[in-house]
């Protein structure tokens, strides 16, 4: 029987390694419902990280009532506002990007987290040559797993390169010329013209 500190005798107990899959990154099952992911930006890499033009999604920890997964964001992106059905609180790794809502903008960096409301309209832009590496915390849906979340994003995937053909605009190359979004990145970024022409090749993924 474990003692109060949570003891059972002398006989040290190693933790459960899940092996990383096509859905799944690896992670150490420490104890019942206690999970850990040891490196996020190496589990960004694995091969259940989803390109969409929205950008790299992967999946990392499901739990309860929540779920966390990462974006990759690649120079030269651009997510025009839309709502999100369930509230946010994002938190930016690496890099930097441009935050819109409402119309307005602001730089994220690493190291800054924000949150958004449910409904509540905002877009991305990867304005800087190092793009950006974002965390994301939701409500989990009911059901959601590895799997559900992967298959979702290769749906996604699918929907919107189907839009990108059809001349949505995912990227600052589609943008007109004296777009909002164009001039605060110009303001931010002196070398943003050739951000615009990498990105042409982003969008080809």
């Amino acid at each position: 029987m474990p003692d109060a500190d949570g003891h059972s005798g002398s006989k040290v107990q190693d933790p459960r390694i899940v092996d990383a899959t096509h859905v799944a990154p690896a992670y150490i099952q420490l104890a019942n419902n206690v999970e850990i992911i040891e490196d996020v930006a190496e589990a960004m890499q694995n091969a259940s990280s989803t390109f969409t033009h929205e950008g790299f999604f992967g999946p990392l920890l499901f739990g309860e009532e929540l779920r966390a997964y990462t974006l990759r964001l690649e120079p030269g992106m651009f997510l025009s506002e839309h709502p999100h059905p369930t509230e946010s609180i994002v938190y930016t790794m690496a890099g930097r990007w441009v935050l819109s809502s409402e119309g307005k903008r602001k730089v994220m960096q690493a190291g800054s987290i924000f949150h958004f409301g449910s409904n509540m309209p905002t877009g991305w832009e990867a304005a800087f040559p190092e793009g950006a590496e974002i965390l994301i915390f939701k409500k989990k849906r009911e059901g959601e797993n590895y799997r559900s979340f992967t298959d979702g994003m290769h749906a996604l995937a699918e929907d919107l390169d189907k839009q990108y053909n059809e001349g949505e605009t995912f990227y600052y190359h589609q943008l007109d010329a004296d777009h909002p979004a164009i001039a605060f990145a110009k303001q931010h970024n002196p070398e943003f013209d050739q951000l615009v022409e990498a990105s042409r090749t982003v969008s080809v993924e």
